[in-house]
């Protein structure tokens, strides 16, 4: 088991939603959001392959009719189990290596492009090193090629695949951002800074244990 540091952005909170996150929610999937009638008993038949390759590749799809949810009108990415963070990418062009930092990646997300402010959160999940799908305590590596080997659009982006929900105990820090604002750092050439950031005091910090990695 590896302690995988990740980036999550989330666009459009407040600051009293970003509080309420880190002492008290943690990070929600969609599902958890918007059915608060969800039962535990219902985990195992959410957390499918199938569903993690919608998330990952048809978000925005509308739901067939033989899916349950698809009398609330919703998207897959609205009924999504699985939650997308980012811990950063390499791909390989030619005769280099191409990085994806994570943080951009992460502030993209936030911001909607740089269209309007945003929070990153700075937490970390638990990884197995292979494919562990009906396993809710860990995470999917959907960007280890190794394990995960068929083509997926949005490999760039570095996708660590939590579920159901980060506890608010793993998440160190948010930082909000201004898209705009951001967005002239970075054609500058210099880290945008953030507009506010929270601390979690009831941080755990994964650095007590062993097995770190940390993103890049």
């Amino acid at each position: 088991m590896i302690f995988q540091k990740v980036l999550k952005g989330i666009p459009n909170l407040t600051e009293k939603d970003v509080n309420y996150i880190i002492s008290n929610t943690g990070i929600l999937s969609n599902l958890l959001r918007n059915n608060p009638n969800f039962q535990l008993s219902e985990i195992k038949e959410e957390l499918t392959e199938s569903n993690l390759i919608n998330h990952l590749s048809n978000y925005h799809g509308t739901l067939p009719s033989s899916n349950k949810w698809s009398k609330l009108g919703k998207t897959y990415g609205e009924v999504s189990p699985f939650i997308s963070t980012t811990a950063g990418a390499v791909q390989r062009d030619n005769s280099k290596n191409i990085i994806f930092p994570t943080f951009i990646t992460a502030i993209r997300f936030a911001t909607k492009n740089f269209k309007t402010s945003g929070c990153i959160f700075y937490t970390y999940v638990q990884v197995l090193g292979k494919e562990s799908i009906p396993l809710e305590s860990f995470s999917e590596e959907v960007r280890e090629l190794h394990i995960f080997k068929d083509f997926l659009p949005y490999h760039q982006q570095g996708e660590i695949t939590a579920k159901l929900r980060i506890p608010s105990i793993s998440i160190e820090k948010a930082e909000i951002y201004n898209g705009k604002k951001a967005f002239q750092c970075l054609n500058k050439g210099t880290k945008p800074i953030p507009a506010k950031i929270i601390l979690n005091p009831d941080y755990a910090n994964p650095e007590k244990y062993c097995n770190i990695r940390n993103y890049f």
